[in-house]
């Protein structure tokens, strides 16, 4: 089954309407919607929806090719006939686009009359039970056309999630019960779903890796780093590592995994930090300490930016300037470093069993997120802020983020609030999208 959304696009209009400007918006919109999302499967009606007869065409095609969701922009006034006989049809939610009316004066007539048209198709939708999301705006507007492709992208990272196989590499750590999971209500209401693969698996692959293929990998790492203060055997268990969950992903099928990263891995001198950073910039992405609901928030962040996200801590507030400090052991991709500060691979900071890198995140805008099972019931808390340039004042990797509310307030809410000490953080200003994904999941959002 194919992951990627498909949208079908249909410009609307009642008989009597003047056809140019609907030809226009066709042409238009289309185009626009194609632009921006590429990564959309973009169905185009072959002609206005001008007459039930017309209709029926186009939901007949819509059909045929499996539409997940439709843009219906107004070309001029509507009836509530066609939105309803779509969605009824189909039964798949509509986005209502109106645009602005042409100019117009007291000795000329309405040309399209689109606000009346989508207020009373909204409500016609909404009386019948159908699922339909109203805009009024042109395209060139940006916060008409970031609403557009928020909703879009919000549909289509919904869809990839209601495939997505998310691979249990162990259970969690000693200890850690907010790393604790419930299965059947994350199938229930992410559509995820999970195999688990015993970490004696990945073991046993490390001892597989043929010596000339992790040598070759280890002189690639002296290269990048100076690798000459780590502890003997920590870097070949690194790159046998790094090669094993490679191929152990892989040939399970998961599109993303946890991993039970201490106390056993750390036992074996292969705590993963360092290789967990290494496969996010591959496009491997495992959540560590097994947290579950940490890698469901880097998987949709993913999802929606393509980039590798940092699964941390908070460790400290700064009242002062209003900053908080996201730490972890060393799991951050390489490509989220600071280029103005040192970046190293090292012994792991606190257990000294395996690597670990140790840096600050690079600056700029970031979306710090978790989703949390809080009493049965998902909720995302939510966070926007801006990474800062400076340097770390611990071994690890760190993001200095100042953010809007004082910290401590934030602190004391997430206490109030019962969410867990993980959070990922992704370099994107991506807040409003995970507030149109979690509208699509019925899932609350609390945004501090």
């Amino acid at each position: 089954m194919s992951r990627q959304l498909n949208l079908g696009f249909i410009t609307t209009l009642s008989g009597r309407w003047p056809r140019e400007l609907p030809e226009k918006r066709r042409e238009e919109y289309g185009s626009w919607l194609q632009d921006k999302l590429a990564q959309v499967n973009i169905i185009k009606a072959d002609r206005l929806g001008d007459s039930p007869q017309a209709l029926e065409a186009i939901a007949n095609d819509f059909k045929a090719r499996a539409v997940d969701a439709i843009v219906m922009v107004y070309g001029a006034f509507t009836g509530d006939d066609a939105p309803a006989y779509l969605a009824e049809i189909l039964g798949v939610p509509i986005i209502l686009w109106a645009p602005k009316e042409p100019e117009f004066d007291k000795d000329t007539r309405l040309w399209a009359n689109a606000l009346v048209a989508v207020t009373m198709n909204s409500a016609a939708l909404k009386k019948l039970g159908h699922t339909c999301y109203a805009v009024y705006g042109d395209k060139e507007d940006p916060a008409t056309a970031s609403k557009v492709i928020e909703l879009v992208s919000a549909y289509a990272t919904v869809k990839k999630l209601r495939g997505t196989m998310l691979g249990l590499l162990g259970y969690r750590p000693t200890a850690f019960y907010n790393c604790s999971f419930d299965e059947s209500l994350i199938r229930k209401v992410f559509g995820i779903r999970m195999e688990e693969t015993d970490l004696k698996v990945v073991f046993d692959k490390m001892d597989s890796i043929p010596r000339e293929i992790y040598e070759k990998d280890m002189s690639h790492m002296a290269s990048a780093y100076a690798t000459d203060q780590l502890p003997d055997k920590h870097l070949e268990n690194h790159s046998k590592l790094y090669l094993a969950l490679k191929e152990v992903v892989k040939q399970q099928g998961y599109d993303f995994a946890t991993i039970k990263c201490w106390p056993e891995m750390g036992n074996l001198h292969t705590t993963p930090c360092a290789v967990l950073g290494r496969l996010a910039d591959d496009g491997v992405h495992i959540g560590c300490e097994g947290d579950v609901d940490a890698e469901i928030t880097q998987i949709v962040q993913n999802y929606l930016t393509g980039l590798p996200t940092f699964i941390t801590d908070m460790i400290n507030v700064d009242e002062a300037k209003n900053i908080m400090t996201f730490w972890h052991c060393g799991n951050a991709a390489p490509s989220l470093r600071n280029p103005n500060r040192e970046y190293s691979i090292n012994n792991h900071p606190l257990a000294g069993q395996g690597t670990a890198f140790y840096g600050s995140l690079k600056e700029g805008k970031v979306t710090i997120a978790r989703f949390c099972n809080i009493n049965g019931t998902y909720k995302l808390f939510l966070l926007r802020g801006c990474a800062v340039d400076m340097d770390r004042y611990t071994k690890g990797v760190m993001a200095n983020v100042k953010v809007e509310t004082p910290v401590i307030k934030i602190v004391e809410q997430i206490w109030e609030e019962g969410i867990p000490h993980h959070y990922s953080i992704v370099w994107d200003d991506i807040a409003d999208k995970m507030i149109s994904v979690c509208k699509l999941l019925n899932i609350e959002v609390l945004e501090m």
